[in-house]
């Protein structure tokens, strides 16, 4: 199963996951998480624009809860694979899925750690086109950009 994957992160080098979200090609299977605590220190762009589309209801977990049912969500789907246009989201995809800053403990009572193929469609010329007539043809969606919910959707 394809699943799209976009990432908000809080920090330059994006190592401070904010938001994930997957979306499978049919639109049937979607997870979305949010950190519980946000990260701290976030970037002026991040304060303006990502932080204020965040949903902060039942998406906002902590870690432990996120990777759990992260986990869970890729354990009950046969190969999935995910697809992705930046090299930072699949790197902040595994961090999740590793548990985080969890000690190991904590992270191994979190799950089974799924199988994940990963797929960087980022080479591909066309992408970044592809992404501009989504949020053309869809002008509902244009103040929503940067919130990972609504990134991953416009592959689908």
């Amino acid at each position: 199963m394809n699943l799209f994957l976009d990432t908000e992160w809080a920090d330059p080098q994006g190592q401070r996951l904010v938001s994930l979200a997957l979306i499978s090609e049919c639109g049937e299977h979607m997870f979305y998480a949010e950190r519980n605590p946000l990260p701290v220190e976030p970037t002026a762009f991040v304060c303006d624009v990502v932080y204020p589309l965040l949903d902060r209801s039942r998406h906002a977990m902590d870690d432990r809860l996120f990777t759990t049912r992260l986990r869970r969500f890729f354990n009950g789907m046969d190969h999935p694979c995910v697809i992705f246009d930046h090299g930072g989201d699949a790197v902040l995809l595994q961090h999740a899925l590793a548990g985080f800053n969890l000690p190991s403990a904590e992270a191994e009572s979190c799950g089974p750690i799924p199988r994940v193929e990963t797929r960087n469609v980022a080479h591909n010329g066309t992408i970044s086109m592809l992404i501009e007539d989504w949020f053309d043809s869809h002008s509902e969606a244009k103040g929503f950009r940067h919130h990972a919910k609504v990134d991953a959707r416009r592959c689908v």
